[in-house]
């Protein structure tokens, strides 16, 4: 199982400037509803499009729609429907002449990837990540040649992920699997300094969605420590977990070591106290979130300066630390 952060599903991906207004909305409500865990309801808005496109010249909205209710199929557990939705998708992308829809199809290739892995079908995605790869390196042509670096910059960021996961797919492949270990959760490292960074992969071992002690960051081992005492941590169904590395400033105030990683889940609201992450626009900054005198829950840098609690949830992204990864 693939647990992906909303930067990486593929509906947040799509470039979606010649949809018609009513489609993009319908649509934005389905990414909302979705990351607030209201998949029947987000699914809904999907079905609405796709059965509003049945006109001519609307094909592109229904592509767009098919992958946006891929991503909500496949967090439902629905995962041959969600490769389905894919496989409509690509070739209508492939028809379609605009740049955007040049990017698009690389979007649904990755999609198809994702779907082909979750269901056991390795080769299959692998195929499909070689593919993506190689039509998002054309898109990245594409883009540059009108300098639109943002387009560039998300091109090069998932064709390094999609690297990312393709070669550990293919070392899970080879390496010999123990019933007793429970069931593999995998979660992205997201690099901490930007597009420049890599990614990594963390394997979690879960049982009964109860995470066990044990994991593996890109093959090597390390240990689980939470940070609330020494109870198991639970792992919520459609809930958005990712990892980050611990930098230097933020492993004094944590307990953290060189080479730890932390545990994050994403949550909507800075709703409690506790030690987190910001993600801003130049990279997650790690803090620690503290309710003032009046009750607002206001996020303190390890420098001590402080982000009102107005801002949290509106201009940066919510995420607590739930536990360290620490090598053994």
């Amino acid at each position: 199982m693939i647990n992906l952060p909303s930067t990486l599903t593929p509906s947040a991906l799509l470039r979606r400037e010649e949809l018609p207004p009513f489609v993009d909305e319908l649509l934005r409500g389905s990414r909302s509803l979705r990351r607030e865990g209201r998949l029947p309801e987000a699914e809904r808005c999907a079905l609405d499009v796709i059965e509003a496109s049945q006109e001519p010249g609307t094909n592109v909205s229904q592509a767009v729609a098919l992958i946006h209710l891929a991503d909500v199929h496949r967090e439902m557990g629905k995962l041959r429907p969600a490769l389905v939705d894919c496989q409509k998708a690509y070739p209508i992308f492939q028809r379609q002449p605009s740049r955007d829809q040049r990017h698009n199809e690389a979007v649904a290739a990755y999609a198809l990837g994702l779907a082909h892995q979750l269901l056991g079908s390795e080769m299959d995605a692998l195929r499909w990540y070689q593919e993506a790869a190689q039509l998002f390196e054309r898109a990245r042509e594409d883009w540059a040649a009108v300098n639109a670096l943002a387009q560039v910059e998300t091109c090069t960021r998932i064709r390094r992920w999609m690297e990312t996961l393709s070669e550990y797919l293919t070392a899970a492949r080879t390496r010999s699997t123990d019933a007793n270990l429970g069931t593999g959760v995998w979660v992205p490292v997201v690099p901490s300094d930007g597009d420049g960074g890599e990614f990594a992969i963390v394997e979690l071992r879960i049982d009964q969605y109860r995470l066990e002690r044990e994991a593996t960051v890109n093959g090597e081992s390390f240990r689980v420590h939470p940070l609330r005492g020494t109870r198991r941590i639970s792992l919520v169904p459609g809930v958005e977990y990712y990892a980050l590395q611990v930098p230097d400033e933020a492993r004094g105030p944590l307990g953290a070591g060189e080479g730890d990683y932390a545990l994050v889940v994403r949550k909507k609201d800075a709703d409690r106290e506790g030690p987190g992450v910001l993600e801003t626009l130049s990279g997650p900054e790690f803090g620690h979130f503290e309710r003032d005198d009046e009750g607002n829950i206001n996020f303190i840098r390890p420098d001590a300066q402080v982000i009102g609690g107005k801002d949290i949830g509106e201009d940066f992204q919510v995420g607590y630390i739930n536990a360290l990864l620490k090598p053994t």
